[in-house]
Formats: C-alpha cells, sequence, structure tokens
C-alpha cells in the first residue's frame, strides 16, 4: 500500500510541474507581476512566502521545489524569499544539503529560513534528540541567509523592516516557548516599534497561535504548548501592525473567494486582538487535496508593502501562475 502511495503521489507531482503549466485551470492566471495590477513604483518591500517545503534527498520533491526557486528568481522577483519552518523533512545534514542546494540556485537579494517541527529531528525515531538538529540548523541556515545566527530565535532586518523569528525550544509537534525567548520578543518589538515607526512588524514562527485558523486549544499538536500562545498573543498585541507568519497545518490557501470545504472556520489572514494580522501559510510540498480551498502543491504566497496597506497574492510557484481566487488587502494604521 505505501508502494501505491509513492506511485500516485509521484504521478501526481509531475502532473503538477509538467502538465498543469500548459493549461488555464483552476483560477490562475500565468504571467508576471503586471498581471495582477501591482505597481512595482509604490511598491515598498515585497516577499515571496512558502513554508513545509518538507525537502529531503527526493528527485521529485527537488523537481517541485526547484521550479518555484526558478518562478521566485525569473517573474516575481522579490525582495526577500520566506521559508516558514519545516524546510526539510527530518533535519539531518542530507537534507539540509539537499534544501541548501536548491535555495542556493534562487536569485533573490535575501532570504530567510525558519525552524518547524520537522527540522527540530534528525530522524523519524523518538526520542528526538533537539541539539544536534539545532547545530544543523544554525549551521545551514546562517549560510542560506549569509549571516551568523546564535539559536532558533534571531531579529533579521532587510530593506528596512524588521523580522522577529521565534522557534521552539524542542522537538515537540507543537511550539514551546520558553518565558525567555517570549520576553526577548516583547523587547524586539518594543525595539522595532521606535525604530521603524509607521511600518508593519513581521513575526514569524512555524505553528500558528492557538485559537487562530481552525486550530483549536492546541489538543492535537498544531499550535504552542501551553500558556506560551496567549502570551505571546498579548504581546504581540501591544504593538500595531504587527504580521505574524505561521506555515505547519497544510491546509492550503482559503478566503472569502475559496473557503475551505472541510475545515470550518479556517481561513489563511485572520485579524486577531487589535493589532495583528496572522497569515497561516500553505504547505508548498503536500497539496490540500482534502480539506479544500486551494490544495495544490507549489502554493504560496506574494506580499506586497504599501505605505498605507499590505496586499497578499496568491501564487502558485511550481506553475508559475496567480492562483487569482486569493487576493487580500490589509489597509495600515
Amino acid at each position: 500500500m505505501k508502494e501505491i502511495g509513492n506511485i500516485f503521489y509521484k504521478v501526481l507531482a509531475y502532473i503538477m510541474v509538467v502538465i498543469l503549466p500548459v493549461t488555464s485551470l483552476f483560477a490562475m492566471s500565468f504571467g508576471g507581476v503586471d498581471r495582477i495590477d501591482v505597481k512595482q513604483q509604490d511598491v515598498r518591500f515585497s516577499v515571496a512566502a512558502i513554508s513545509d517545503t518538507h525537502i529531503k534527498d527526493s528527485f521529485v520533491r527537488t523537481l517541485i521545489f526547484d521550479a518555484g526557486m526558478r518562478d521566485v528568481s525569473r517573474s516575481v522577483r522579490p525582495d526577500l524569499l520566506l521559508v516558514a519552518g519545516d524546510c526539510t523533512d527530518n533535519g539531518n545534514e542530507e537534507n539540509w544539503e539537499a534544501f541548501k542546494k536548491s535555495m542556493d540556485k534562487t536569485d533573490v537579494p535575501n532570504k530567510l529560513v525558519t525552524m518547524g517541527n520537522h527540522d527540530t529531528w534528525t530522524s523519524y525515531d523518538t526520542p528526538h534528540d533537539y541539539v544536534p538538529a539545532l547545530e544543523n540548523f544554525i549551521r545551514y541556515g546562517g549560510a542560506i541567509m549569509q549571516r551568523e545566527i546564535g539559536g532558533v530565535n534571531f531579529v533579521y532586518d532587510v530593506c528596512g523592516y524588521r523580522f522577529i523569528v521565534l522557534g521552539s525550544d524542542d522537538t515537540s509537534t507543537s511550539a514551546t516557548l520558553s518565558d525567555g525567548q517570549l520576553a526577548w520578543a516583547d523587547e524586539q518589538l518594543s525595539a522595532a516599534a521606535a525604530e521603524f515607526a509607521g511600518k508593519p512588524i513581521f513575526v514569524v514562527l512555524h505553528q500558528p497561535m492557538n485559537f487562530t485558523h481552525a486550530v483549536g486549544d492546541n489538543e492535537h499538536g498544531s499550535g504552542i504548548n501551553g500558556d506560551a500562545s496567549e502570551k505571546l498573543m498579548r504581546i504581540m498585541d501591544r504593538y500595531e501592525n504587527v504580521f505574524f507568519f505561521s506555515g505547519h497545518q497544510h491546509y492550503g490557501l482559503s478566503g472569502e473567494k475559496q473557503p475551505n470545504l472541510m475545515i470550518k472556520g479556517f481561513e489563511t489572514i485572520e485579524q486577531v486582538g487589535e493589532n495583528i494580522t496572522s497569515v497561516n501559510l500553505p504547505s508548498y510540498e503536500y497539496g490540500s487535496y482534502v480539506t479544500g480551498g486551494e490544495p495544490h502543491i507549489g502554493q504560496g504566497l506574494m506580499m506586497y508593502v504599501f505605505d498605507d496597506s499590505v496586499r497578499f497574492l496568491g501564487r502558485n510557484f511550481a506553475l508559475g501562475a496567480w492562483i487569482t481566487s486569493f487576493d487580500v488587502t490589509v489597509p495600515l494604521k
């Protein structure tokens, strides 16, 4: 049965990457940025945002990932490429080598990668050993980003904007955030609000906050352990124009024009509290074929920052196509 599943997945991947680009199915529009009416002279900052690439030494996965990286380099050409965790399927050296090889092919001036739960493992056997996984992330992630990072949480400044990166302190499927890391996040948000006044502040954690994006109370390991989720939400909500990026759920793109059919109440972009825009990125590697919404392999978001708003457009990077049913603009305070 497992072999049949693997064959089906490979055939499906080939269809997605090779056959579908010659069609105009699934409400997609092929072409460059001009096709979706973004005026480049008004854009202050742009980001190609993906998550859950789950790269390992696999021809099919590399094929899908490399197709998207070509689109990022040649078509949308963002200021920053963000991969919000689960970069690898199993954070050992072999997986990171494969991921880095593909990322190095991408002609993007800035790259930001964060640590997901799969990146905290070095094998599928339990218990997992967090220390060597973290060492691999620091070594390979730092090399990809071309800057030194001291741990799972760090600050990334790019093009006059600040990203505050968080990560789990252990190997659990959901995120474990210590009080020390939360206090650090509060300090960084306070500093960003002063230094980058009037601009959006970006926070990235692979796992979404509890009671957002259909997570619930995290009893199934989808969000953040303990009361850290509520603490993080209260911290972020003290500052205006905070955009919180997560992945992890594999629920596809879902919004007003394309609601999720199976996960009731799930939306890709939600307003949380008074000041937080929470963005849950789809899985790049695994299409959400059961749950509805926009289910395709290779998808993510293009984010365009303007003086008075932030616009999110659905993009299938593997196909080089806009997902025209997903277009959300968030006004800035």
